[in-house]
């Protein structure tokens, strides 16, 4: 399929509606300021805040968003997802007063396996500096920031694209399946996890030290009607099964990420 072609359908399509092996996550540092609560989770570029232990700026990461106790750092070929819970012992939830426990942080890596190395990322819906106390990060003297209300990758696998948005100030992320390619190649893979399940509700739970992330049932629409959908968990890595979908149409495929960390320890 030609790149542009595919490109320019992405886009029109959303306005009406994971390279090499990557360092671990341990290895990331975060040098800038703490991101703004807000109601809106927004992308901003990468410039200078995130560094290696060199003090380098970590060219892997290409973007990243802030929701309270949970940090995004978009990839080429995945996220890595930094948590930080507030916890409170048993004396000082009866006082109101916060710590950060031992087992209150924890690093994820989601890995997209199989994709397209040439795949494009950007970001779209440019957030104007009258709005920059929106932002996840806003410019300093010594680091110009570009924020984002959207993350594009344009044929991430061949002919699928995928975008990123906030939604309630959760990760949400549409994927959208091109007539004539295959929903199955899509693959994510987590590292890092204790866990990995299916709840009643068909999301996906994953468990960690720090509490738990949830990824909503997937929802695959064609034709603006809802198919038969849900997560399939081999190990650490998961797919999807679709039924009675039919290949020759465009086929999207959303869900949504949300921290589900226990208020505190007793």
């Amino acid at each position: 399929m030609n790149t542009n072609m595919t490109k320019v359908g992405f886009i029109s399509f959303f306005q009406i509606l994971s390279f090499a092996a990557m360092m671990q996550a341990s290895s990331l540092s975060y040098n800038g300021p703490e991101g703004t609560k807000s109601a809106e989770l927004t992308f901003a570029e990468n410039k200078c805040q995130v560094k290696d232990y060199s003090g380098k700026t970590n060219k892997k990461i290409l973007f990243f968003a802030q929701a309270d106790n949970l940090k995004y750092l978009f990839r080429k070929d995945g996220i890595s997802m930094q948590l930080n819970r507030p916890v409170l012992n048993k004396e000082m939830a009866n006082n109101g007063m916060r710590t950060p426990d031992a087992n209150s942080n924890q690093k994820l890596e989601i890995y997209w396996d199989g994709i397209n190395k040439d795949a494009n990322i950007y970001g779209a819906e440019e957030i104007s500096a009258k709005s920059l106390k929106h932002a996840t990060l806003q410019s300093s003297k010594d680091c110009e920031i570009r924020n984002f209300r959207k993350l594009f990758y344009t044929e991430l696998y061949p002919g699928v694209d995928l975008r990123y948005y906030d939604r309630d100030n959760r990760l949400k992320y549409d994927m959208l399946v091109h007539p004539g390619f295959d929903f199955s190649e899509i693959k994510m893979r987590i590292e890092g996890v204790n866990e990995l399940s299916v709840n009643s509700n068909g999301q996906l739970v994953i468990s960690t030290n720090a509490g738990e992330i949830v990824e909503d049932a997937p929802l695959a629409l064609q034709d603006g009607k809802p198919l038969f959908a849900k997560w399939v968990i081999n190990e650490k890595t998961i797919s999807l099964e679709i039924k009675n979908h039919n290949p020759e149409k465009e086929l999207c495929i959303q869900a949504s990420l949300f921290f589900q960390g226990d208020e505190y320890k007793m």
